[in-house]
This record gives C-alpha cells, structure tokens and sequence, in this order.
C-alpha cells in the first residue's frame, strides 16, 4: 500500500483538505476545489490506467509533472498569490480541464503502446 502512488494522493488530497479547513491563509473557493478535484481524480484514473514504472520513474512520468503544474496553479490562487492579468478562477479550472485531459490522454496512450509491445 506504501509503495502506490494512488494511496499517497490521496493522502496528498486529505491534507490538502486538512490545510483548506485550519489555514485561514490557503482559501479555495468552489471553481478552484472543482479544479484540484478534477487533477487530483484525472491523475489517480491515469495512473489506475497505466501505472507506468511506479515511484522508481515518477520524475520521468509526463502525468506526475501535468499534474503538478495544475496543482501549483490551484495552490497559488488557494494562497492568494498574484496571478498574471486574466488567470482568475474560471482559467484556473479551464487550464485544469486541459491538464486532466491530457493526464487521462497520456494514460490511455501509454496503455495502448505497453499492450501492443507486450503482444
């Protein structure tokens, strides 16, 4: 169980919650929590799809670091830090969606490239 990337998500997930509810400073209001929710479950389904090399190769996994991009978009907002003109939180949630997609796409891809070598 320690060694799955899915439990140390979730993991990752519930002290982000934790964070959200004791840390006045690290607010999310609703389009961000739909942002990270959406990172957060699109990154277990992809890793769920295709594992990859498990933590031995997760700084060389395109969907780890996907993942960490949007999360450090959603994290800046959560804390309030100033964001560029026009990166409120409907783009926020915009750019998550795509980061997700991509995240599930890459999976899906690379499932599909491990079956056809395996045969």
């Amino acid at each position: 169980m320690l060694k799955s990337r899915k439990f140390w998500v979730v993991l990752f997930a519930l002290f982000v919650i934790i964070m959200q509810a004791t840390i006045p400073e690290f607010s999310f209001d609703e389009e961000v929590a739909i942002g990270f929710t959406m990172l957060i479950v699109s990154y277990i389904v992809g890793v769920s799809v295709d594992p990859g090399g498990g933590f031995a190769n997760i700084l060389k996994s395109r969907k780890f670091w996907a993942a960490v991009v949007g999360l450090l978009f959603v994290f800046f907002k959560a804390f309030n830090v100033v964001l560029p003109e026009g990166l409120d939180a409907e783009a926020i949630v915009a750019g998550a969606t795509a980061i997700s997609s991509y995240i599930l796409s890459v999976a899906f891809i690379d499932n599909a490239k491990a079956r056809a070598k395996a045969g």
